[in-house]
């Protein structure tokens, strides 16, 4: 946003240098780039933020300043009323059909345009040193404007228009040849104002060629309405344009602005004696204009968070003067029109903290003695993971959780189709507007984007983020594309496969001691642009809880005795199981018993039918004495009843 500093001066009263200026607005959070100094005037460059549209304006930029710092003070100007017109209205028709979309859309009808006016000096002169061309009376105008107070408009040559004018959506691959000279392929989600089948303009962001206008135009119709901030939100730039409108419009025009923009219109118009005009027409729709939004303000809590001493007055002042309404009955707070950014109590408590100044907050540094109990289990789990692929010669990415419309991204994570994503609402480029559901996509970019950069003959990629599906997931993936070694003479080079992926997830398994049927994972195989990738995904969420829910391993200190063995040869029934038979022993009261073995199975010849012979081997060890002989003979004659009771053996001689 560029603005002069004698154009605030026409609003209010400056008592500082431009420096102290621009120092107090950046500390408020509206970054001033830079100062260019010319004759007696300065040009601020303003740096915002996507979510103050408020500030899109002189007017409104000279607002903010007033809520600053109370040393500046708005002047005593006269300011625009309404005034006669001096020419009937056109007979063009308008008719909304996108009432939710476009609740209120102001026009007015300009009659006999002088070839021979000229642009106010004034306005010529600030809009040249911002940066803008002058290009007719009209036009200039319009600009000048929405420069000061914020709200576009568009000039449409009258007598070009034959008919009713509709505000609609496009139809499917319909095509307007814009101001810029270039032609755009629309789609359903654009909206148009249209005569007919032939589109006027590309509402909100850039007009028509045919029906612009020119210098030999006589008739104009001016339009001046209000679409919704969502209506407008990343359209332009789907198609690569970027207007002072679209910027405007897609960050939230002040709804109030219409009418009182074709005011100044007519005014400035009446004042230079450049044509005559039509009254004003408004067509508005109320229920679908924005509704303020109600806040109950926790005067507590702002002093809380702050961790400032400030009085609930000084508070509601701050409100107050950012122009908010206040319900002393429910102690809530009304955002004003021009400010979309206030929607809940946290941002109520920005803005106190904004307006009283980030540096009279002290700086006190937290004193906590809290001392973790144990490691986050995820975290150990992530580190041990990043390790053992570093070591296995994988590079590790970290992309932005953003993502686009390419194909790609239409799916989550175990590669099944997905097109529900979580929009941005307020995106920066329609690269960033939705938050992506998986990270295979941007893993294949990274392989994409280094391969045009310096070629090689292999790619290991992985990345460790949080995917955003139908679930909240933090997932592992892994990109492999190419060859699997260094370039080599002696043999043939192997390309990466399938089992490349699998050889991964059995030492993931291995690495946490977990089975691999615990993993949820997939292994896949992409061809995006007749490239080859292999890719394996996998649940750190689920594998945490897997290994949340593994039986842990206890140490037990060895005995420092020394053990007895005896070895049994019995007989058995070939039906009974080597698990029935360990099943039986465990319920002996024989502690000492630490061991069984099976050293011996047969069955065949020289065994009774339906016989089978077991060889099993017991060893016996105590903790705290020495066992005898007579002890170990003890514990086998209770093994032998046990067994006997159980599966009627017979020893072997």
């Amino acid at each position: 946003m560029k603005l002069t500093r004698s154009w605030l001066e026409h609003y209010i009263d400056i008592p500082f240098d431009t420096n102290e200026l621009c120092d107090h607005l950046t500390m408020a959070g509206l970054e001033v780039d830079s100062i260019t100094n010319i004759k007696n005037d300065s040009i601020i460059d303003i740096d915002l933020t996507p979510n103050r549209s408020d500030c899109l304006s002189v007017y409104g930029i000279a607002r903010e300043l007033i809520n600053i710092d109370k040393a500046y003070k708005f002047k005593k100007y006269n300011k625009y009323q309404k005034i006669s017109s001096t020419c009937s209205n056109s007979k063009i028709k308008f008719n909304i059909l996108e009432k939710k979309l476009c609740p209120r859309y102001g026009y007015m009808y300009l009659e006999n345009i002088s070839t021979t006016s000229k642009t106010p000096t004034y306005i010529s002169e600030r809009l040249e040193n911002i940066g803008i061309k002058t290009i007719n009376p009209i036009v200039d105008i319009l600009n000048y404007i929405m420069i000061d107070i914020g709200q576009p408009m568009h000039a449409y040559d009258a007598d070009k228009l034959d008919g009713e004018i509709s505000i609609r959506l496009a139809k499917n691959k319909e095509v307007i040849k814009a101001l810029d000279d270039n032609e755009y392929k629309l789609d359903q989600e654009n909206i148009v104002v249209s005569e007919k089948n032939k589109i006027i303009s590309l509402a909100g962001i850039i007009g028509s060629k045919e029906f612009s206008v020119t210098s030999e135009t006589k008739n104009i119709i001016i339009e001046s309405a209000f679409f919704i901030p969502e209506a407008l939100s990343n359209k332009a730039r789907k198609l690569k344009i970027q207007t002072e409108s679209s910027h405007r419009y897609e960050r939230g025009v002040d709804s109030t602005l219409p009418e009182e923009a074709l005011i100044i219109l007519s005014n400035i118009i009446f004042d230079n004696k450049i044509c005559d005009f039509s009254e004003i027409n408004l067509i508005e729709n109320e229920e679908f204009l924005p509704k303020k939004k109600s806040v109950k303000i926790d005067y507590k809590i702002i002093k809380r968070v702050l961790g400032i001493n400030i009085e609930n007055k000084d508070i509601l002042d701050i409100f107050i003067t950012l122009g908010c309404e206040y319900d002393g009955e429910k102690d809530c707070i009304f955002n004003p029109s021009y400010r979309y950014d206030l929607n809940n109590h946290s941002d109520y408590i920005e803005e106190v903290a904004r307006i009283y100044g980030y540096n009279n907050i002290p700086a006190e540094t937290e004193k906590l003695g809290v001392e973790p109990i144990s490691t986050y289990l995820s975290f150990n789990i992530v580190n041990n993971i990043k390790q053992y692929l570093y070591n296995n010669s994988y590079s590790e990415c970290i992309n932005y959780s953003f993502a686009n419309d390419d194909i790609l991204e239409n799916m989550n994570w175990k590669h099944e189709e997905f097109n529900n994503h979580v929009k941005i609402l307020n995106c920066m480029s329609s690269e960033q507007n939705k938050l992506r559901s998986n990270l295979v996509s941007s893993l294949i970019k990274n392989i994409e984007h280094n391969n045009n950069v310096n070629s090689e003959v292999s790619y290991r990629f992985f990345e460790i983020s949080n995917v955003f599906d139908t679930n909240f997931n933090q997932i592992l993936s892994c990109v492999v594309s190419g060859e699997k070694y260094e370039e080599q003479w002696a043999v043939k080079n192997p390309k990466f496969d399938k089992y490349d992926m699998t050889t991964l997830v059995d030492d993931i398994a291995k690495l946490f001691g977990i089975e691999q049927s615990k993993i949820n994972y997939i292994i896949d195989k992409i061809v995006n642009k007749n490239k080859e990738y292999i890719v394996l995904s996998i649940s750190i969420t689920d594998l945490a809880k897997s290994i949340r829910d593994a039986p842990k391993e206890k140490f037990i200190n060895y005995s420092k005795l020394p053990y007895i063995r005896r070895d049994l040869s019995f007989l058995i029934d070939e039906v009974v199981t080597y698990k029935e038979i360990l099943n039986a022993l465990k319920k002996t009261n024989v502690h000492s018993l630490k061991k069984i073995l099976l050293f011996d199975l047969y069955i065949g010849k020289n065994m009774p039918p339906g016989k089978k012979s077991l060889g099993m081997g017991f060893i016996f060890q105590d903790k705290a004495k020495t066992l005898t002989h007579e002890d170990a003979d003890t514990f086998i004659n209770e093994i032998l009843e046990v067994l006997e009771d159980n599966f009627r053996i017979k020893l072997r001689k």
